[in-house]
């Protein structure tokens, strides 16, 4: 009796039951996205037919990616750093009053390079959505970014020079001193330097593992075609 009740009343229980010989119904929502830029770059080996070609699409992958996209935004904290310890301390360096002009103009150029750097991205990320396939004018580089990452070259060399001149001469202690220089300002660039040193190592680390990388997806593929 009661479960007749519940067809007639039309309970949720009755309703969810499937009438014999009628076809289930199926969740047409799209699947979830599993890929991964692993994926993705097993799609580029396998849509190139050249090592160059995959190569630069390699890099471009990697460049693209989310985590560098943070990277970029993390490294911004850098030269504002440089900037507010070289104004703290402007006029705090006697031995080479250079030492916080050159974390100044530094930090103030690399913000600007990595403005430029962040609006290109954005701008071709607009173009990217809205279907431009003008791969040219995309690839096309900025003459403004390359001048101001020749003038940061020319300033850090420079910088070289005024940090490591005074290095065996340089007083922390007495600010009487004709030698004195500020021991936060002075140990900040100097380490600042030093760590410009270690990104470029590791920057090239991580270039010969990419390459690595290509010559071995390189050699996957060349041994699959000859199997073939």
């Amino acid at each position: 009796m009661s479960s007749s009740r519940d067809i007639e009343l039309g309970s949720p229980k009755s309703s969810n039951q499937v009438s014999p010989g009628s076809p289930p119904e199926y969740n047409n929502s799209p699947p979830p996205d599993y890929g991964s830029w692993f994926e993705e770059l097993k799609k580029t080996r396998e849509d190139t037919d050249d090592n160059v070609s995959f190569g630069k699409r390699f890099c471009s992958v990697i460049v693209g990616s989310i985590g560098c996209t943070i990277g970029l935004g993390f490294m911004i904290g850098i030269p504002v750093s440089q900037i507010v310890i070289g104004f703290l301390f402007l006029n705090q360096c006697t031995i080479q009053r250079m030492i916080p002009i050159f974390l100044v103009v530094w930090g103030s150029f690399g913000v600007f390079k990595t403005l430029i750097s962040t609006g290109e991205r954005v701008r071709n990320h607009l173009r990217k959505n809205q279907g431009e396939d003008d791969k040219e004018k995309n690839a096309k580089p900025n003459p403004l970014d390359g001048l101001v990452s020749i003038f940061l070259f020319a300033w850090f060399i420079a910088g070289n020079y005024w940090i490591f001149s005074v290095y065996t001469t340089v007083n922390m202690i007495d600010p009487t001193s004709a030698l004195y220089c500020h021991s936060t300002l002075y140990l900040f660039a100097f380490w600042m330097t030093i760590a410009m040193y270690i990104l470029v190592g590791a920057a090239i680390l991580i270039a010969c593992c990419c390459c690595f990388v290509c010559c071995c997806c390189c050699g996957k593929k060349d041994g699959a075609d000859l199997e073939k």
